[in-house]
């Protein structure tokens, strides 16, 4: 199965700035139904920096969550300013 993910700007200048370059967007593949956690370690993103995730347009409320088809996830990294 494949799965398209996308990073937010924010969580791309995390991982520059520590000298690990990701694309804007890439695609990972998988066998069978995986939880969004086993996604993010398969790419090599921790999820301590992915305090929001999107699957196909919908928040995704736990790192438990069980993807078993052909989908886009969005990472958004950690956001600050004030």
């Amino acid at each position: 199965m494949q799965i398209t993910i996308k990073l937010s700007e924010s969580l791309l200048s995390i991982y520059k700035t520590s000298g690990v370059e990701f694309e804007e967007t890439f695609m990972i593949d998988t066998e069978g139904a995986v939880t969004i956690k086993e996604i993010l370690n398969q790419a090599g993103i921790s999820p301590m920096l992915t305090p929001m995730i999107i699957v196909n347009n919908k928040a995704c409320s736990s790192l438990n969550e069980v993807i078993d088809e052909a989908s886009t996830i969005t990472l958004i990294g950690p956001l600050a300013g004030g």
